[in-house]
């Protein structure tokens, strides 16, 4: 299995980095691509990793997957593996997530 320890210190034991541990609501609108989910929107300078749990109006869910290239949070369905379509309101889809930086 290939491991990148370039991302951070392998074994952390510093307050180098910044956990963030939030609830997350979808948006109103889903805009194709992804949320913007850039340093700022969690008081960061850099988003290392985002980990999410599957996002769900209590029915159905939806899984959070970070865009490390966009720094975008793609929302996908999970039976297909598709992206969430445009326009989709996931207003009601709420669900945890830990973002890792500094």
């Amino acid at each position: 299995m290939p491991l990148d320890r370039s991302v951070g210190n392998y074994f952390d034991a510093t307050p180098a980095h910044l956990i963030r541990v939030m609830r997350w609501t979808g948006p109103t609108s889903y805009v194709t691509g992804g949320e913007d989910v850039s340093p700022g929107v969690f008081g960061m300078g850099k988003v290392i990793a985002i980990l999410a749990l599957p996002i769900t109006d209590g029915t159905t869910a939806r899984l959070a997957v970070w865009n490390i290239a966009t720094q975008k949070l793609q929302w996908i369905v999970p039976s297909t593996n598709a992206e969430v379509a445009a326009a989709v309101n996931l207003s009601t889809f709420t669900g945890a997530l830990v973002v890792f930086g500094n």
